[in-house]
């Protein structure tokens, strides 16, 4: 008999809030202690005391960078405390934040779970679902794909996915099922939020990633954590820059908000969001104009020397190579050749009268727009506050930055992250000691033995998807493929799509309604689930074998405890669904025997591999692994068309991005929007969550309890708002109803919400009510649209 459940979702109500100030919080752990985190009470503690506890290694597979190997305190078949796990070559390294160790207390509360197949009844957002068995569900997601596949053809099956757990088979599972099929995939980073920084880099770098390793920064005289607040989102690292700053170095946090790595450093600098070209434009120009750029590395190792037509603005070119203007010949060669000195600025005439000039002094014409008057006005800050920060990073040599996800989730995204690099370019810090302009931090921590190329993994089954097409957009297309229809099965996995998606009331209104069969994968009941026609019970990281590689590990995911109702795997349901429409051949494999096949590599780096050893530690280290700090681009070698660190795009040129620009706001608080609605809203990670993942485990309520927007005084003063004032935050597209905290530590004009809280944890609505989903057409042309989640207007009200 079915089990009709009316409402499958909490409705608790928040009676305390609990605000812990500084860094502080984020180790209460440690005091709290096994029983405090868990909510381990004393009855089952004590009853449990005669029984060995039994340690079960897992990797925290959340999006928050740092990848922490755990270990799991295992009594009477539950976890009841978590550790940190060490790190092979790194006894500096083991590392474990409250999110983590708190993360088992919620995994095994049967109430926050999703135990079995569950099938709406009701109207999609009531809450109201069945219980079905397995069978019927997997009957009923073959009959939909096929159905889709005969109508339609199977691309109008999409799959998609995001970021909630990054382990191989977790991750890539859905997607692969989708490739088998011969359904679309999508590439996820631009709705995310997260493609800005990957293409400023690769604009710059030629790869999406490159930096220092952290501990690099002992190097450093000056470090500016740019947009990235290291304490409370990667908290692994943050031992180092308070190591770094008590070697000397200075701390400089450039953030709208004052955050927590803002409370241990020596500098908070309170810039305006999507400001920041302008600010490292600003910072250029200092330096080029009182000749303290470093002409030398520009001359070796960037784009400056190489020709730019006058008529077209493309590089000029001799025999089909790059050409530079030489001191010595005085004339136009080739980039490269031997003994030719290249200059960086001047106008010259090429071969048929063709007039030019180096790249350089595009870059130079574009900075000397932002004196340092300018570049305070726009970026809200003091003349002497820009004037010290571009000396200091000028003179402090070297100087190392960290950039941040936050300043790339703007209109424009690409252009913060591709500015700043080419400041570090301009001072001559990249591929240097203590320099750097770096994104995650470190680099590929692999040694490459000469003469090797077999492959270190063993993936090549696991890649093969039958030979259908592989179909893969870009995200930023998902939202017109629904509404117009072309979707017609969509499959999400990994992911609470709704809430960490832009516009969400034109999600629920306008697209969904369009598709008309929508599967969700969750271990936990989420907004997204609600909006599903089936809802299957995933399995976490504590439950599942499962790899994650970072370079240099492998670590291991393995079962710590029985599972939670009928819930499985992401590979198990993809498997069973496999098997229902004819590619059970694809999918041959348990996951333990997908991860043993993994790790079967003939690779002399794996030689020492041994499997028991590897359940034991749960982390294996690679013997080519590199363990003392690395960074990017020692060798100055670039992945650029160029092969240099590449400022000047050519390709750009037509749509006047060819060096790095400032752009206003597309809504901007000084436009026609601003009279509405005149505060920029920005969104935040904070120490509390990874996006929705770690929402109210009793342990973390001492640090938060609920939603709140963070105000300035002057601006919550202006509209009668006191500390803990109920508010409404809204504009045109929806609004959310929370509490005010009222503060100095936030910019006025600007206002703040953390990521990751769901409508059932806001008084009403949610953030993602009030942001936008906008196509940015130079986005798209150099990859795609990057959801702008920090370029919004509000307006608040007292209710």
């Amino acid at each position: 008999m079915k089990d009709l459940i009316e409402k499958a979702f909490r409705d608790d109500k928040i009676t305390r809030r609990t605000f812990l100030k500084g860094v502080g919080a984020i180790t209460v752990t440690y005091s709290l202690g096994a029983a405090g985190v868990l909510g381990i009470d004393a009855h089952t503690a004590n009853a449990a005391e005669d029984e060995p506890i039994k340690y079960i290694h897992s990797c925290c597979t959340v999006n928050c960078t740092s990848r922490c190997h755990l270990k799991g305190h295992v009594k009477g078949g539950r976890i009841v405390a978590v550790s940190p796990g060490d790190f092979p070559g790194r006894d500096d390294y083991p590392n474990a934040c409250l999110r983590s160790m708190s993360y088992a207390q919620r995994l095994q509360d049967p109430k926050n779970r999703v135990l079995y197949p569950m099938k709406r009844v009701g109207q999609r957002g009531e809450g109201k679902f069945e219980q079905i068995s397995w069978e019927e569900a997997y009957d009923i997601i073959a009959a939909k794909l096929m159905e889709t596949k005969e109508k339609y053809g199977a691309q109008a099956a999409s799959f998609f996915t995001m970021s909630g757990n990054l382990a191989k088979l977790a991750w890539e599972s859905t997607t692969r099922l989708g490739a088998t099929f011969g359904g679309t995939t999508y590439i996820t980073e631009g709705l995310m939020g997260d493609h800005g920084a990957s293409m400023g880099m690769r604009l710059v770098y030629g790869q999406e990633r490159g930096g220092h390793d952290t501990r690099d920064y002992m190097n450093s005289k000056l470090i500016i954590m740019w947009g990235r607040n290291l304490a409370d989102t990667h908290t692994s690292d943050l031992r180092y820059l308070i190591k770094a700053r008590e070697n000397g170095a200075k701390v400089i946090v450039i953030d709208p908000r004052q955050s927590s790595t803002a409370a241990v450093a020596d500098q908070w600098i309170p810039i305006r969001p999507q400001t920041d070209p302008a600010l490292a434009l600003g910072m250029m120009n200092y330096m080029i104009s009182r000749n303290l750029h470093d002409v030398a590395w520009l001359k070796a190792n960037s784009c400056a020397p190489l020709l730019v037509r006058d008529d077209n603005g493309q590089y000029l070119r001799i025999n089909g190579s790059y050409a530079i203007w030489d001191n010595n010949s005085n004339s136009i060669v080739p980039m490269g050749m031997m003994g030719a000195d290249p200059v960086i600025t001047g106008n010259y005439t090429g071969p048929d009268g063709v007039s030019c000039h180096p790249s350089f002094v595009d870059l130079a014409k574009e900075a000397a727009k932002y004196s340092i008057k300018v570049t305070a006005e726009i970026c809200g800050l003091e003349e002497r506050t820009v004037e010290q920060l571009a000396h200091e990073y000028a003179t402090m040599k070297p100087a190392g930055i960290r950039m941040g996800q936050g300043m790339q989730r703007v209109y424009n995204s690409f252009a913060p992250f591709r500015a700043v690099a080419t400041l570090a370019a301009v001072a001559g810090y990249i591929g240097v000691p203590g320099g750097g302009a770096s994104h995650m931090g470190g680099t590929a921590s692999i040694n490459p033995i000469p003469g090797v190329n077999v492959p270190d993994f063993n993936f090549a089954e696991w890649s093969n998807t039958g030979g259908a097409p592989f179909i893969q957009e870009k995200s930023s297309n998902l939202y017109n493929k629904m509404e117009n229809g072309d979707i017609k099965f969509l499959w999400i996995g990994v992911s609470n799509f709704i809430n960490q998606s832009p516009d969400a009331n034109r999600v629920i209104k306008d697209l969904l309604p369009k598709v008309p069969f929508i599967v969700h994968v969750d271990p936990y009941w989420t907004w997204t689930g609600k909006y599903a026609d089936l809802v299957l019970p995933g399995k976490t990281h504590w439950e599942v074998w499962d790899i994650l590689v970072r370079s240099p590990w492998v670590m291991l995911d393995q079962p710590a405890i029985a599972t939670m109702g009928q819930s499985k795997s992401d590979c198990e349901i993809c498997t069973d669904v496999a098997k229902r429409i004819g590619l059970g051949h694809l999918w041959n494999k348990t996951d333990e025997e997908w991860v043993r096949t993994f790790m079967t590599s003939k690779h002399p780096a794996f030689a020492a591999f041994n499997w028991d050893k590897f359940v034991k530690e749960g982390i294996f280290a690679r013997s080519d692994g590199i363990f003392e700090p690395v960074f990017s681009f020692k060798d100055q070698k670039y992945k650029t068309p160029t092969g240099k660190f590449e400022f000047y795009t050519e390709k750009l040129k037509q749509l006047g991005e060819e060096v790095p620009t400032y752009k206003r706001m597309l809504e901007d608080p000084q436009g026609e929007l601003g009279k509405k609605f005149p505060l920029v809203c920005i969104n935040y990670h904070d120490r509390l969550n990874v996006h929705s993942q770690h929402m109210l485990y009793p342990a973390l309520k001492l640090v938060t309890s609920e939603p709140e927007v963070q105000i300035n005084t002057v601006d919550a003063q202006a509209r009668g708002i006191v500390h803990g004032d109920k508010v409404k935050v809204f504009n045109d597209r929806g609004h959310c109803i929370l509490k005010a905290f009222v503060m100095e530590g936030i910019a006025p004009g600007i206002v703040a919400l953390a990521n990751g809280w769901t409508p059932d944890q806001y008084i009403e609505g949610s953030f993602q009510n009030i942001t936008h989903f906008t196509i940015n057409p130079v986005e798209e042309f150099i990859s795609q649209t990057n959801s702008a989640f920090c370029d919004v207007l509000v307006e608040i009200k007292k209710v």
